[in-house]
């Protein structure tokens, strides 16, 4: 049995956080029936593409796979329904009176204007759960803002703390501003799930990306350290203390000093009892961090990485090796993890060479393996049919009427 099983989720999302928050559900057991209007979206005619035999197309044929929603589309069914025409959204309206919760990433405004609103849909289920994604939230003088990740890195923040004094602003290398928000709805999902064997009715969800952001780089006191006049960005260092990347002969190490018993391990593996008089302790250490980061930085460059993190755990000191994005699928300890698995084309016997991650969280006593995502359309006539009683004369005419594609 899988936590969430017996929870049924309408997946109408797009691009990023919103299909990785459903694809979180569905990991979590969670029957996610995604909805796309017809020709999908664009993540589906982005290349590179996978057909049938797991290896790429150079075009894009009927049966072939974005690489893209290949991976966020694992665990899903997959139905196709025009909610621009009444028939549509009338649709929707019945498939939503059967299902627990409802994940778009819609701007402010479309879901109403479709007349598929929370409001609207939870007088037909009372427990039905809708959950937002949007870049700034439902209100207030930004609301209507486009947003994307790369924006939202910017305006909250985090850009400004991302890279060195010297440099610009910097994104992270991952995308963050989609990504967190998508873990933060699956949670929000989950304790509204909760509230409701409670007290049995559902409600409204609203995440925005901004609040996400800002509430990870406030995680730390801003306004404190803008009073002790700390710049805003201080590359992979830190001024309170030793924390920061060194190269070596052939790589870059990281290395994070917390306490002064490591400090004094680390010092006496340098053979430098004069660096420990410079840093007894946090305080005094933090004053003089640039000299001590110079004899640290000079001491590693003369040694391989290899060897210089078998020297570091051999002394209880944090740090290890910056490994290329590309080096986790040969890691020891990620393939021990398991954290990327093979991708599987829906009509494959077997899985592809193409990797992707698997869910994160494991449980004692539940799996959180998935089906390959389908084809697009696949499940229309039959979620149509047992989920929200469409009869086959009724799918027949929509099909008929171009609302199925």
């Amino acid at each position: 049995m899988k936590p969430l099983e017996g929870i049924r989720v309408i997946d109408l999302t797009r691009v990023v956080s919103g299909p990785v928050c459903t694809w979180f559900l569905a990991s979590l057991g969670a029957e996610v029936i995604r909805v796309d209007p017809p020709g999908g979206d664009v993540t589906w005619r982005i290349p590179p593409w996978v057909g049938a035999d797991g290896e790429q197309s150079e075009a894009l044929g009927p049966d072939d796979i974005g690489i893209s929603y290949l991976r966020k589309g694992r665990g899903k069914r997959s139905v196709v329904l025009d909610l621009g025409r009444p028939e549509g959204a009338d649709a929707f309206r019945r498939l939503t009176a059967n299902v627990d919760v409802l994940v778009d990433n819609f701007r402010p405004g479309v879901m109403a204007a479709l007349g598929l609103d929370y409001e609207t849909l939870s007088e037909l289920n009372p427990q039905l759960i809708h959950a937002s994604i949007t870049g700034y939230g439902p209100d207030g003088p930004d609301a209507d803002l486009a947003s994307m990740d790369l924006i939202i890195q910017g305006r909250s923040g985090l850009m400004a703390k991302s890279g060195f004094p010297d440099g610009p602003p910097t994104k992270a290398g991952a995308t963050v501003g989609d990504q967190f928000p998508a873990a933060l709805c699956a949670l929000g999902v989950v304790a509204a799930l909760r509230q409701r064997d409670i007290d049995g009715r559902g409600q409204y969800i609203d995440v925005a990306m901004l609040d996400s952001l800002v509430t990870m780089i406030w995680d730390e006191p801003l306004d404190l350290y803008r009073e002790r006049g700390m710049p805003d960005r201080i590359g992979n260092g830190d001024p309170r203390g030793i924390l920061d990347t060194f190269e070596s002969q052939d790589g870059w190490i990281t290395l994070v000093i917390t306490s002064d018993a490591q400090f004094k391990r680390l010092t006496e593996e340098m053979g430098r009892p004069d660096l420990w008089e410079l840093g007894p302790d946090i305080p005094v250490r933090a004053a003089n961090r640039a000299e001590i980061c110079e004899e640290v930085a000079r001491w590693m460059a003369e040694q391989t990485t290899e060897e210089l993190v078998a020297r570091l755990h051999d002394i209880r000191v944090p740090a290890g090796a910056v490994a290329s994005a590309y080096a986790a699928a040969e890691d020891p300890q990620i393939q021990h993890r398991h954290a990327l698995v093979p991708l599987q084309h829906p009509h494959a016997n077997e899985p592809s060479r193409w990797l992707a991650p698997a869910f994160p969280v494991k449980f004692s006593r539940a799996n959180t393996d998935q089906t390959p995502a389908e084809t697009l359309g696949t499940s229309t006539r039959s979620v149509l049919q047992d989920i929200a009683g469409f009869s086959e004369a009724e799918i027949d005419r929509l099909q008929a009427d171009g609302v199925l594609g």
